[in-house]
């Protein structure tokens, strides 16, 4: 499923490694040069979601590909939906590609709100390494191509 847990008093800022307390939900970010991975455990709800927001966004910005990990999500309200379009948007502005893994929560709120199969949802850290292979293995193909000759 997830990634093994990080002990808190263990990790650093020089690990790559940087947690936040957001409420009633906690965020951990594991940061590569070509991946980060974003894990969020607990409850998502509108006391959160706009701080939950930010931080994605701050962590995931001008870096390569990256994972949301929501599979320790316990609760998501409909205002959780808010943070995870935000990142969806700004990937489609950057070509960014990531992949967001869900916990059951997460996967109800995106049956009732994502019909259209926005946001990239899979079930496990396996299927997110390979879809953000297979989507980056697309965009180096597309940048090879020289359109003049």
């Amino acid at each position: 499923m997830t990634a093994a847990h990080i002990d808190i008093d263990h990790a650093s800022q020089e690990s790559g490694t940087r947690f936040f307390d957001c409420g009633r939900a906690r965020m951990r970010a594991k940061i590569d040069t070509e991946l980060t991975v974003i894990s969020i455990s607990g409850e998502i709800d509108a006391s959160n979601a706009d701080e939950l927001s930010q931080r994605s966004r701050e962590l995931t910005s001008d870096r390569g590909a990256f994972i949301a990990d929501l599979a320790d999500v316990d609760f998501i309200a409909l205002d959780g939906l808010h943070p995870l379009s935000a990142l969806n948007a700004q990937c489609v502005r950057t070509g960014a590609t990531w992949a967001l893994i869900t916990s059951h929560a997460v996967n109800r709120l995106l049956r009732v709100a994502d019909h259209d199969k926005l946001l990239p949802a899979v079930g496990s850290a396996t299927e997110a390494l390979l879809l953000i292979r297979r989507s980056s293995r697309g965009h180096r193909s597309l940048q090879l191509v020289n359109p003049a000759g």
